[in-house]
């Protein structure tokens, strides 16, 4: 198999993870273009798929991580890390914090997993994950604009 072969993200598995940032672009654009109450509806929608989202990084992290290195419990600990984040945004009782909070999980575990790949993920994984962040962090940029709108 060539370098680029190994690199080459699998259609399903683009299409699948840009169907994930769909709704944070969704409810990011409505709570832009209309009012209160759908706004505050959006912004709870848009955080708690964000919690949803950052554990589900987390799993994906834990699922390679014990398949390949079950005793590492460093990197255990970090496959953790997302969904406790997560939880802890979604206690805050500003909406503007919790997106700030989240926007700081993604870049958080966007970063990890572009300078430290789990140990045996599929060699595009980083590429599509990196592609997947900078979506995500946009679509929390247009929330916090949203919100800031008033």
């Amino acid at each position: 198999m060539t370098i680029k072969q190994q690199h080459h993200i699998p259609g399903g598995a683009r299409l699948l993870g840009y169907l994930g940032v769909v709704p944070f672009a969704g409810m990011s654009l409505a709570a832009l273009l209309w009012h209160e109450p759908t706004v505050s509806w959006m912004v709870r929608g848009f955080t708690v798929y964000a919690a949803i989202i950052l554990s589900f990084l987390g799993g994906i992290r834990w699922g390679v991580e014990t398949r390949f290195h079950p005793s590492s419990v460093g990197a255990l600990t970090v496959s953790v890390l997302p969904s406790l984040w997560a939880f802890g945004c979604l206690l805050l009782t500003d909406p503007v914090h919790i997106v700030l909070g989240m926007t700081t999980g993604f870049v958080a575990m966007g970063l990890v997993d572009w300078s430290a790949p789990a140990r045996g993920s599929a060699p595009w994984m980083r590429s599509l994950r990196a592609q997947l962040t900078l979506a995500v962090v946009y679509c929390h940029g247009l929330m916090l604009v949203a919100l800031a709108k008033g």
